[in-house]
């Protein structure tokens, strides 16, 4: 049938209009310079939905149940359908985005820019997959190959460049496009097309017809065109089939060629002549095809098949069978010459013909499954080597470092100029510092001794010592090397090169070591004289990657290695890697997965979710930072992107470590995660806080009467003092069958030392495997490396515990609690525990008096601890009475904690003395045993009573 047009309609205000259709056929999608999007059922709804997204919106793609639009602030931004909510922003531009493109065989966005580039972006958004940067004018188009191998631009500078995605190398060069120096003042826009099935032809405009080519050997294949053709061909699209290919002219004709044999389905005149800005074919297959033009009016073509729209339904499934055999000699001939038979010496044409016509028979359907070719199963590429803490490099302006240490930017003129400034958090440590980046380094690591500067080519390392005089040294690397990361520590500088080297170095230039690495580098980080290398260990799989991370430490003339896996989320890649401020390595995945390695256990953890942080699906954070001792990890939120921007400087937030353990939100689980926390990082949390959680989970077993659980939970723990609280309080429950199991638990302890031999022998043989400590000896005294001290200084402090001996105090003041804590306890009820009573036994157990100040606390720490006490305690007291006499009984306690002088005691050891000494300290006055006061305070006015 003959191709048909419906009448056009207006749509948008008058300039470029782009369109598109939904993935299932069902609506038509429109933008154009008004700023509105709307929404149309077909060519005939009188009622679109229409949505303002800006001033103006020049390009609009639909991939995914999402639409992306490009707005007037130089962005992508994604919406969902049909509810057409914000849905975070997949990339932004420095100049109008020209136009955005997919296909149904790709997972990728081509967008590109008046800013002379053009990229392929990740749906999700976040770092772009490829950027084309090499144009020198505004890029009016973008088509990339259904297998994701090449990629074309059409670029106002007259050339349009094919790219191999793999290598990022332009293949070809085209000159075919009038040069323009803006979109605006475009008429051919030169939009080309790759064949959507398998990408072995590209489709591009040039002059009044349109060339095909073939993507192997980018030769010429064929050439449409038409003798009625009056002017320049601007743009040119395959149908869903591969089988016609449509293009328009800047005068309004669009023509439909039959790919195979070259002939000319029909040429539709535009009744006002205006350039066609835009056209989209129907996914359904049924020969509609949709177009908008400069003037903002809508139209559709139909039967461009060659046959009736309406007779494209369920039975041919939307798949267009061609019926045709005469045209199909010559290609079936050529087939015959190249075609690869099931068998080594047979060829059957009449093979041939079925698949290259697309007839299905009945012998062809009886087939054994095994003859059917089955598609090799494909993998994700490797990820690159890339820099912890660091924007991409085609920004003007980015991060090259971002950590605790401070900051480092590069900057990009116009003009190609670029310099990196650096900036300290600490000013004390070292002034900032600005440089002239003639080498064009591409990576940065900072440390509080060095900064380590490095570039791919000329691959050279450049180090600047932050330590006394500021001294530079550089090294360069051997001819076949590249450095493709870069590490900086207080105590070792690292690179790592293409020839899978790791080379360490001294913060002042000296080279340290050389060492082999495993696989292709991914990323490095450093902590002290420890370095950790991530590498691919193997070749990714089909959706994740297999990582790995070398744990270098250096001691002297000593090298020790340990070899963990990097475990990541399914389909992640690892985004940061570096180690807390108790220097354990922690790796952070694109999925906000940030995991903490325990050296100790020699397992990973994870101890912190960013998503559960963030508002929008396409919020992400940009980790700073780990801090073990605060329990924080220091992050920038990124809003509908992957890194933040230089300007505005971004504010750094906290994130709390929270261990992901079931049911967080119920009290039993809050106390679980407290503990299992604790055990794995090092907190500023003291004995006493640890006990009173574990007391509490015990107190929530024993009310929801799972013994069982309360006594299994005393023997996981296994502290010695802390049996007897649990025992005391499951006898104030009236649980006295508990009680008495935790009274004979102690005994049982012992006995399991001794018998427990082949489990103490298991764990022995795990020490001296391969996940062996990297600082397993007492000769290391290194005390930069990893070392796990958790157990140790826990173990210290319980055994710092000692009774304090009683001293007098100048006031001759008494303990004003102990009245008021002996009422409080005959009040409590047993039935119930609270912090309160978690204190006052705890106490009891440890020391005789629960306000006493922690060694090395000042007033301020101690009067906000215990001012919720002292408020209780004296309630008739003004804010500024209370302060007053928190400063006295903080003096009190204070003179109480003195240790007894042993010299005092050897000059004084008689027993007449110590009975004179205790009826000393039992009266109202001070004596000699009060602590030694000023030389000032002799001459002190001492009023009489």
């Amino acid at each position: 049938m003959k191709i048909d047009s419906k009448p056009l309609r207006y749509a948008h205000a008058e300039g470029h209009t782009d369109v598109c259709y939904t993935e299932d056929g069902q609506h038509i999608i429109t933008c154009g310079h008004d700023g509105d999007v709307r929404i149309w059922v077909d060519i005939e709804d009188d009622d679109p939905n229409s949505h303002c997204v800006g001033e103006s919106a020049l390009a609009v793609c639909f991939k995914d149940k999402r639409l992306y639009v490009a707005t007037d602030n130089h962005a992508v931004q994604a919406y969902t359908f049909p509810a057409f909510d914000k849905d975070g922003i997949v990339t932004r531009f420095t100049a109008p985005v020209t136009q955005i493109m997919s296909s149904s065989k790709i997972e990728a966005l081509g967008c590109t820019s008046e800013n002379m580039e053009a990229r392929i972006c990740n749906l999700e958004g976040g770092a772009p997959l490829f950027v084309m940067s090499e144009h020198k004018g505004p890029v009016l188009s973008t088509s990339i190959c259904p297998r994701m191998k090449y990629a074309s631009t059409a670029c106002g500078d007259g050339v349009m460049r094919v790219w191999d995605i793999d290598t990022q190398k332009i293949v070809k060069e085209i000159t075919c496009v009038p040069k323009i120096n803006t979109f605006y003042a475009a008429k051919v826009l030169c939009r080309m097309d790759f064949e959507p099935s398998e990408g072995k032809y590209l489709a591009y405009p040039s002059n009044k017809e349109i060339i095909l080519l073939d993507s192997e050997s980018w030769g010429q294949r064929m050439t449409f065109t038409h003798s009625l053709i009056k002017c320049a061909i601007s743009q040119c699209l395959f149908s869903p089939c591969g089988q016609y290919l449509a293009g328009s002219t800047v005068a309004g004709q669009i023509a439909v060629w039959e790919v195979q044999s070259g002939t000319c389905m029909g040429i539709i005149e535009h009744p006002t002549s205006h350039n066609v800005s835009a056209m989209a074919w129907n996914p359904k297959g049924n020969g509609v095809l949709a177009y908008c033009d400069v003037a903002g009016q809508l139209g559709t073509l139909v039967n461009c098949y060659g046959k009736d729209s309406g007779k494209f339904g369920a039975d041919s499934n939307d798949i267009e069978m061609v019926e045709r055999t005469d045209d199909n000699d010559d290609l079936v001939d050529n087939l015959i010459e190249n075609y690869e038979s099931d068998d080594d010496n047979a060829i059957s044409l009449e093979k041939i013909k079925n698949e290259t016509l697309g007839l299905i028979t009945e012998q062809e359907d009886s087939r054994p499954p095994s003859r059917h070719a089955t598609p090799a199963v494909t993998t994700v590429p490797p990820q690159p080597p890339f820099q912890p803490s660091a924007t991409p490099l085609h920004l003007e302006h980015r991060y090259m470092c971002w950590n605790d240490i401070g900051i480092v930017r590069c900057h990009t003129a116009e003009n190609g100029e670029s310099s990196i400034d650096v900036e300290f958090h600490d000013t004390n440590l070292h002034h900032g510092i600005h440089l002239n980046n003639y080498l064009n380094h591409t990576m940065a690591s900072l440390s509080s001794s060095v900064l380590a500067l490095a570039c791919e080519t000329p691959s050279k390392l450049v180090c600047i010592s932050l330590v006394g005089s500021s001294k530079e040294w550089s090294v360069s690397m051997p001819d076949t090397e590249e450095i493709l990361c870069v590490c900086a520590s207080s105590g070792v500088v690292a690179c790592a090169t293409n020839a899978r080297l790791l080379r360490l170095f001294t913060p002042m230039g000296t080279q340290r070591q050389v060492i082999s690495l495993a696989g292709p580098v991914v990323t490095l980080a450093g902590y002290n004289t420890t370095i950790l290398a991530a590498y691919h260990r193997s070749d990714p799989g089909v959706s994740d990657q297999h990582l790995a991370m070398d744990i270098i430490a250096l001691n002297g003339r000593q090298v020790r290695s340990k070899t963990v896996p990097v475990p990541l989320t399914p389909g992640s890649k690892l985004s940061w890697i570096g180690t807390s401020d108790a220097g354990s390595p922690c790796a952070y995945d694109n999925t906000g997965i940030l995991r903490l390695y325990d050296i100790s256990s020699g397992v990973w953890i994870p101890i912190c979710d960013a998503g559960t942080h963030s508002r929008g699906a396409s919020d992400t954070w940009f980790i700073v930072s780990v801090c073990e001792l605060t329990q924080k990890v220091r992050a920038i939120l990124c809003r509908g992107s992957s890194f933040p921007l230089t300007v505005p400087k971004p504010i750094v937030a906290e994130l709390s470590i929270q261990i992901p353990l079931c049911e967080l939100d119920s009290e039993k689980g809050q106390y679980e995660e407290q503990l299992v926390r604790w055990a794995h990082t090092t907190s500023e949390v003291d004995v006493k806080t640890a006990r009173e959680t574990a007391l509490k989970l015990f107190a929530l077993a024993c009310r929801s009467e799972i013994e069982q659980r309360a006594l299994e939970l005393m023997e996981l723990l296994k502290d010695e003092r802390l049996l007897p609280l649990a025992a005391k309080y499951a006898s104030r429950l009236g649980r006295m069958h508990l009680a008495e199991k935790l009274t004979n638990l102690a005994d049982s302890w012992e006995r399991d030392d001794r018998l427990n031999v082949a489990q103490n022998s298991h764990f022995a043989e795990l020490d001296t495997q391969e996940t062996y400590d990297v600082t397993n000896t007492e000769q290391d005294l290194n005390s930069s490396l990893i070392i796990p001290q958790k157990a140790k200084e826990k173990k210290e402090s319980v055994n710092a515990i000692k009774p304090v001996p009683i001293k007098s105090s100048p006031g001759g003041a008494r303990n004003p609690f102990k009245k008021q804590q002996e009422a409080v306890k005959n009040v409590q009820s047993p039935l119930s525990l609270t912090d309160r009573t978690l204190v006052e036994v705890h106490s009891t157990e440890e020391n005789n008096d629960p306000m006493k100040p922690v060694e090395g606390e000042t007033f301020m720490d101690w009067f906000a601890r215990n001012k919720t006490t002292l408020e209780q305690e004296n309630p008739e007291l003004t804010p500024s009475e209370l302060t007053k006499h928190g400063v006295r009984a903080f003096k009190a306690l204070q003179t109480k904690n003195v240790p007894k002088d042993d010299t005092n005691k050897a000059k004084n050891g008689t027993p007449e003395t110590n009975k004179r000494k205790l009826d000393e300290v039992n009266g109202d006055t001070p004596v000699s045993s009060a602590p030694k006061q000023s030389k000032l305070s002799a001459f002190a006015f001492a009023k009489k009573s």
